[in-house]
């Protein structure tokens, strides 16, 4: 069903979204441009915090919705399951998006992950239903 497949692609999306935020942060420890690692850069340690957060959101929601449709007799309504998959989804491409930036040239190459994390994130929004058509679908049921 609709419901389980988004509750189950929100909770993959949130590992490839904490994927995605370690290897930038791995990486931004380890690359050294101008006399330091890019981590004591501001606008990385900015980007960085900004997809901690996202990452942190998405993890939140989804293990609410979950907990919850677990724990109620039929579930969650669908549009708490639509809400979830496209919330984190959306921030899986987001966190992803900023892996690459923060990884810079390296980021598109295939001898890093963030060119594939970045990849699969974008299919994302279009999997068990895209995401703009899933938004429609769960307001009319507000």
């Amino acid at each position: 069903n609709l419901k389980g497949a988004n509750i189950a692609m929100s909770q993959q999306f949130v590992g490839l979204a904490r994927a995605a935020y370690e290897l930038a942060l791995d990486y931004a420890k380890q690359w050294v441009q101008g006399g330091g690692p890019i981590l004591q850069h501001q606008n990385v340690k900015s980007r960085l915090f900004g997809m901690f957060q996202k990452v942190e959101a998405a993890r939140a929601l989804v293990r609410r919705v979950a907990i919850a449709d677990a724990a109620q007799p039929g579930g969650v309504p669908f549009q708490y399951a639509a809400a979830a998959k496209v919330f984190v989804t959306q921030s899986a491409y987001e966190v992803a998006h900023d892996a690459v930036q923060v990884l810079g040239g390296n980021g598109l190459t295939h001898e890093y992950l963030a060119e594939k994390l970045f990849r699969d994130a974008r299919a994302s929004l279009i999997e068990d239903g895209e995401n703009g058509m899933l938004g429609l679908m769960a307001a009319s049921r507000l």
